[in-house]
């Protein structure tokens, strides 16, 4: 009995003669596939004035071969280098959130502050308004008694309202 193997008629010999038969196949094309990978490169100039670089010489006899130093690569540094990388990716993205937080909370206190200075002029500002309009001004005792303020302590007091609009509305 015979067997068709791809495109070749092969006797039926058994499993362990085709098995044999595979192995053979298979080394001579790895084989053939490592004679055919390019020992050595050329460099020519064809008439236009071109470089051209191949695996053979050129036909007009000007060639330069080219030898090429092949180096294998070091995997152990590549993924070491890989995983720094990663590690300084990351460290850099967690910076930049921390700095986008400070930022952020830098924001909120200026706006805090901004708004509290508001308020504290529009209240100067009542208080100034007040201290203007009004002829007599007075401030509470304890006991729920009123007493008013002479001239130079209305005085003292308009000056300080008059300071502090300057100071929280500037």
């Amino acid at each position: 009995m015979t067997r068709y193997f791809g495109a070749v008629l092969i006797p039926d010999c058994g499993y362990k003669m085709m098995r044999a038969i595979q192995i053979v196949g298979m080394l001579t094309m790895i084989l053939l596939a490592h004679a055919s990978i390019a020992d050595n490169v050329f460099r020519s100039v064809d008439e236009n004035g071109l470089i051209i670089y191949s695996d053979r010489p050129s036909l007009n006899g000007q060639n330069e071969e080219v030898f090429i130093r092949i180096v294998r690569s070091n995997t152990t540094a590549i993924k070491a280098d890989r995983v720094e990388n990663a590690e300084l990716a990351a460290a850099a993205r967690i910076r930049k959130e921390f700095d986008s937080e400070a930022r952020d909370e830098q924001q909120s206190l200026q706006a805090a502050a901004a708004e509290r200075k508001a308020n504290n002029c529009v209240t100067a500002m009542n208080t100034q308004q007040k201290y203007n309009t009004n002829r007599r001004l007075y401030k509470e005792l304890p006991n729920g008694e009123r007493e008013y303020l002479s001239d130079d302590e209305l005085d003292a007091a308009r000056a300080d309202a008059a300071r502090n609009v300057k100071k929280w509305c500037s």
